[in-house]
């Protein structure tokens, strides 16, 4: 009888052991992340949208969906720009989730940023974590000069594939932050806000002349 029992528990532990490991087989941890330099990209955000709002003007957040993909890096993105915003005393009239398939270059679909700018008011600031508004000739025309400012995310591949320097010109983005051409792989230790700026750069009409060379070298990699 003893030697039964024994055997039904080594039974259960092995039967136990499998489904463990077929769990984790099936469903793996998402990666694990340095997430200093994605808190600091959202403090960055948070301050440089409270500096453009103003009066009665609203905050406007586009960012990716993450309940579909599991995104640690614009999550710890999302959050600590949230929290940045609400230390400051505010809160975003609206925070727009767009799904994206991670495998894709990421970005907000022309006509609904044209919505989202055509609908917001002078003094609101949208925050895109998807990149720059790409819009047409005939959308800007349309816009006027009567239309939210916009602070993007152009990390990436962006500033090569499109126009920021044009974009700036044409008052649909006032701020972008960028990734460094020459970026560590790894930031060096220290706090959010120094690995930010090892990985990522603030632009804004002030230092738009450093764009050229941001995007000449994103073309040649």
């Amino acid at each position: 009888m003893g030697n039964r029992k024994s055997v039904n528990w080594v039974a259960a532990a092995a039967i136990a052991a499998a489904g463990v490991w077929l769990y984790l087989s099936l469903c793996p941890a998402p990666p694990v992340i340095d997430a200093r330099p994605h808190t600091g990209l959202g403090e960055a955000l948070a301050a440089e949208a409270l500096k453009l709002l103003e009066g009665e003007g609203r905050l406007i957040v586009i960012t990716r969906d993450v309940e579909s993909f599991k995104l640690p890096a614009t999550t710890a993105q999302l959050e600590s720009f949230l929290g940045a915003i609400k230390s400051a005393g505010k809160t975003p009239a609206a925070v727009r989730s767009i799904k994206v398939d991670p495998l894709r270059i990421v970005g907000v679909p022309p006509g609904e940023f044209f919505d989202v700018l055509r609908q917001g008011r002078e003094k609101d600031v949208i925050v895109s974590f998807l990149g720059p508004p790409v819009l047409t000739d005939e959308q800007i025309m349309k816009l006027g000069t009567k239309h939210p400012k916009v602070i993007a995310l152009c990390s990436g591949p962006i500033p090569a594939r499109v126009d920021l320097k044009k974009s700036f010109e044409q008052q649909i983005l006032h701020v972008a932050v960028v990734s460094h051409p020459d970026a560590p792989a790894q930031a060096a230790p220290g706090n959010a806000h120094s690995a930010f700026e090892q990985i990522f750069k603030v632009i804004t009409p002030g230092n738009m002349t450093e764009l050229p060379a941001l995007a000449v070298t994103a073309k040649s990699d």
